[in-house]
């Protein structure tokens, strides 16, 4: 099994100027593919509209920039510009967490126990404790 593919913020911007380029040109998915001779798929063209799956493919923007008619070296200065703007808003962002966010906690012990101080403390409660109906039914099967 391949690797799950890890998103930037080019793919991003990518997948949202092939959104629009394709939304623009008001041609259905299967159109779009029988004009690039069947060399993408009109799923495949839906995926990369979506953003599913993996990101768009160098040979994919330049043939969905051709039958769309959109300019390949406009539209891939706006994918820059656009991936650049979110690299730095994301930056910004992790630095600027609010007190209560800054220490995650990757272990699922650390997590466990974590929840349990909580509890302890009665930030929290367990509803299944607390709920009226648990008991309705024969006692054969969940309420």
């Amino acid at each position: 099994m391949a690797a799950k593919i890890e998103w930037t913020a080019a793919d991003y911007a990518a997948k949202n100027a092939m959104a629009k380029i394709i939304d623009d040109s008001a041609l259905a998915y299967r159109v779009i593919a029988e004009r690039m001779g069947g060399v993408v798929s009109h799923v495949r063209i839906g995926y990369i509209h979506n953003g599913e799956k993996s990101p768009v493919r160098l040979s994919e923007f330049l043939l969905i920039c051709e039958v769309c008619n959109a300019d390949p070296v406009q539209t891939l200065r706006e994918i820059i510009t656009e991936a650049r703007r979110m690299e730095l808003e994301q930056q910004t962002a992790s630095t600027k967490k609010p007190a209560g966010e800054r220490f995650v906690v990757d272990d699922e012990q650390a997590r466990v126990a974590e929840t349990l101080k909580k509890l302890h403390r009665g930030d929290m409660d367990i509803v299944a404790l607390e709920d009226e109906h648990k008991f309705d039914g024969d006692g054969d099967e969940p309420a």
